[in-house]
């Protein structure tokens, strides 16, 4: 009996120390093959990206394809595999001349995805006026990538893209602040009349402070639905850095043209400048399908393939 009772001692004791907590000073480290996984990942996204900025889509794409295997379904990967195939079948069209297209490569590779929230209350929400406050299944949107935490930009003063559905609330509201939850803008703004994209500026004044360099500002842009009850409100929150571009960025962008700049502010993970250069050639030449397709490839990259046919609509003036 003493054999099998000293087995039996031994199998516990090995169960109940796989069960044990592990010490928070301890590392566990991933098993071999899925750090060689993530390893492998990690490469094959990086050396696509680096196909794209030399405009070799063929090579970006095996890449991008290599690196879906590795990590089937991932947005990143996925995302990059379904643009390509697209600007492949341009250069086609074109007789293989190549382009350069606007896509967005992101900084922040493996990083969680960001979170936004749609409002505060679940169920049907009424405006003030009784009315269905969003009566359509289209949902507020920000413009910013679906899977970037961070959006980074080298502006001042930085524009803020929105898709407003049909709604029938009185106003909406954009709140900007610092990294200690200092409020350091907040404008109350009418509705558009009609769904469509909006874009605010933050307004170079001396009562508004412009955004400093190397600093993360969060924000908040909801549509108010009843003032009286904020419960009420759809919401989508993210945040912002401003970022020092280095003096190669700089000297490459003052050879270009603003369609070519946005290409390039894009390449370099520079969203919000390059969506701003893109939202005025689009007002200024609405027209222009070069600048359509650019437009519909930048927001696709993001992840915004659902909004690349809704116009921009003017709505109001920020203060």
């Amino acid at each position: 009996m003493k054999p099998f009772f000293l087995i039996r001692c031994v199998c516990v004791t090995l169960m109940l120390g796989s069960l044990l907590p592990v010490s928070a000073d301890k590392v566990v480290a991933l098993p071999a093959y899925l750090a060689q996984a993530q390893s492998n990942y990690n490469q094959y996204m990086q050396m696509g990206y680096s196909a794209t900025r030399q405009r070799n889509y063929s090579a970006a794409l095996n890449y991008f394809k290599q690196a879906l295997q590795e990590r089937p379904g991932d947005r990143y990967a996925t995302t990059a595999v379904n643009n390509i195939q697209i600007y492949v079948s341009r250069d086609r069209r074109n007789g293989n001349k190549r382009q350069t297209y606007v896509t967005y490569i992101p900084t922040n590779l493996g990083k969680p995805v960001r979170q936004v929230q749609g409002g505060t209350r679940a169920g049907q929400r009424l405006s003030e006026n009784g009315a269905v406050c969003i009566p359509g299944k289209k949902r507020l949107m920000a413009l910013t990538p679906t899977f970037d935490p961070m959006q980074r930009t080298t502006a001042a003063n930085p524009s803020f893209l929105f898709y407003v559905p049909q709604t029938s609330a009185p106003v909406m509201e954009l709140v900007l602040s610092d990294d200690q939850d200092n409020v350091v803008y907040q404008q109350t703004l009418p509705t558009p009349t009609k769904a469509g994209i909006v874009s605010l500026n933050l307004p170079e004044k001396s009562d508004v402070p412009s955004l400093k360099v190397g600093k993360t500002y969060h924000w908040d842009f909801s549509i108010i639905c009843d003032r009286s009850d904020r419960q009420l409100d759809y919401i989508v929150s993210g945040s912002i850095q401003r970022i020092a571009p280095d003096a190669a960025l700089m000297t490459e962008l003052k050879k270009v043209k603003p369609e070519e700049q946005a290409a390039i502010y894009a390449l370099s993970g520079f969203w919000e400048d390059s969506l701003a250069i893109l939202s005025e050639l689009r007002k200024s030449s609405p027209n222009d399908l070069t600048i359509k397709n650019d437009w519909e490839d930048l927001l696709r990259s993001g992840g915004l393939e659902e909004i690349t046919q809704e116009p921009l609509v003017s709505c109001c003036t920020i203060q």
